[in-house]
C-alpha cells in the first residue's frame, strides 16, 4: 500500500508539472524527492518483510522436519501442530510412566520368589532394586525352634509353603498324619483341633507371618536379624564408594541417605556403624540420645564415628575417625565383623 501511495503521488506530480496545472519547480522537486523516499522505504520494506517470511518458512521447515509434523502453511498452524504434538507425547509419557510402574512391580515380585530359592539372590539382586529406585530391601521376620508339619495334597502350594517357611527360618515338612512327630504347628486347608493350626485357602506371606507372630511371642522362638555394616556418610558418593568396599569383604550391608531412614533402619541390629559427625550435628542432642539407646540394647555391636574436626558430647561413638584409607576400612571390618 505504502509503495502504491507513493508511486502514484510521483505520477501526478509529474502529470502536474507538464500536463495539468503548472506549479513551482522547487516544489515539484520537493515533492518528487518525497515520493522517491517513500517508495525506497517501502522497497526496503517489501525487501526485509519478504526475508522474514523466508526465514520463517525455513525455520518451521526444520522444526516440521525434527519433530515430524505435518506441513504447516502459518504460524498458527505450527503453533496448533506443535499443541496437538506437545499433548500427544504427554500422553505417551503418562502411558509409559505407567508401564514403568508395573514392570517395577514385576521385578519386585520376581526378586521376591527368586529370594525364596536362595537366601543370597536378595543381595544379588539389589542393584536392579536400586536401579527401579526401590531401595527399600524388604527384612523378613526370622525364627527358630519352630517345625512345621504341612498337610496338602497340592505339590506346588506345598513347595511354596516350605520356600517361604524356610526363608524366615522355620523347618518343615508334609505329613499325612501330624501325631507321627513333635510338631510346633500344623499347616492345613481343613481345621485340626488337637494342635496349632494355621488353615488357608489360598497362600499369603503375611498371614503367615501374622499368625507366627501372634502365637510364637517367646524369646526361644525370635531370631534377630543380624546385619553387618550400616553406613551414613554425608553424600551419596562417599556412601556407595564404602559400600562397594564393604561388599568386598562380607555382605548383609545397608546404606542410608537421611536422618529419617537411619532411625528406622537402627530398629535392626548391625554389627557396626559408620556415621558421619556432619550428617547429625544439626539434630546431635536427639540422635546422641537415639544411639545411646541403642548401644544399651546392643551393647556388643559397634559405632563408629566420622569426623575430621574435634568433637564433643559424642559419647555414643566407640571410636572417632579423622580419616580412613580402603586398608584400614578392611582392617575394622575384619576386627568387629568377625569374618576372616
Amino acid at each position: 500500500m505504502i509503495l502504491f501511495i507513493s508511486l502514484l503521488t510521483l505520477i501526478l506530480c509529474f502529470l502536474n508539472y507538464y500536463f495539468l496545472y503548472p506549479i513551482h519547480q522547487k516544489l515539484f522537486f520537493i515533492y518528487t524527492f518525497m515520493s522517491i523516499l517513500i517508495f525506497i522505504i517501502a522497497c526496503v520494506y517489501i525487501i526485509l518483510k519478504n526475508q522474514k517470511i523466508k526465514k520463517n518458512k525455513i525455520l518451521t521447515q526444520e522444526i516440521e522436519k525434527y519433530l515430524s509434523l505435518s506441513k504447516s502453511n502459518s504460524l498458527e498452524e505450527l503453533k496448533e501442530n506443535l499443541k496437538l504434538s506437545f499433548d500427544l507425547i504427554n500422553k505417551q509419557l503418562q502411558d509409559q510412566k505407567l508401564q514403568n510402574q508395573l514392570t517395577q512391580k514385576d521385578f519386585q515380585y520376581l526378586i521376591q520368589g527368586l529370594n525364596y530359592l536362595q537366601t543370597d539372590n536378595l543381595y544379588t539382586l539389589k542393584p536392579i532394586l536400586q536401579q527401579y529406585h526401590h531401595n527399600k530391601i524388604p527384612i523378613n521376620d526370622c525364627f527358630e525352634n519352630i517345625h512345621a508339619g504341612i498337610i496338602n495334597n497340592n505339590v506346588i502350594e506345598n513347595f511354596l509353603l516350605q520356600c517361604i517357611l524356610s526363608n524366615i527360618g522355620i523347618s518343615s515338612e508334609i505329613t499325612k498324619d501330624y501325631k507321627e512327630k513333635n510338631f510346633s504347628l500344623i499347616i492345613s486347608k481343613e481345621k485340626v483341633d488337637d494342635i496349632l493350626n494355621f488353615t488357608f485357602t489360598k497362600i499369603c506371606t503375611e498371614d503367615i507371618i501374622n499368625f507366627l507372630n501372634a502365637n510364637f511371642t517367646q524369646e526361644t522362638y525370635k531370631k534377630r536379624n543380624s546385619h553387618n555394616v550400616l553406613i551414613f556418610k554425608s553424600t551419596s558418593f562417599e556412601n556407595n564408594l564404602i559400600l562397594n568396599i564393604t561388599n568386598q569383604f562380607c555382605q548383609n550391608n545397608q546404606t542410608v541417605n537421611n536422618l529419617s531412614d537411619f532411625k528406622k533402619s537402627l530398629q535392626l541390629n548391625f554389627k557396626l556403624i559408620l556415621i558421619d559427625y556432619e550428617v547429625i550435628k544439626f539434630d546431635l542432642t536427639h540422635i546422641s540420645q537415639i544411639l545411646q539407646e541403642y548401644k544399651i540394647k546392643n551393647s556388643q555391636n559397634t559405632i563408629l564415628l566420622f569426623s575430621k574436626d574435634r568433637v564433643k558430647n559424642c559419647d555414643f561413638a566407640n571410636i572417632i575417625l579423622n580419616d580412613i584409607n580402603k586398608n584400614e576400612w578392611l582392617a575394622l571390618l575384619k576386627q568387629y565383623i568377625n569374618q576372616v
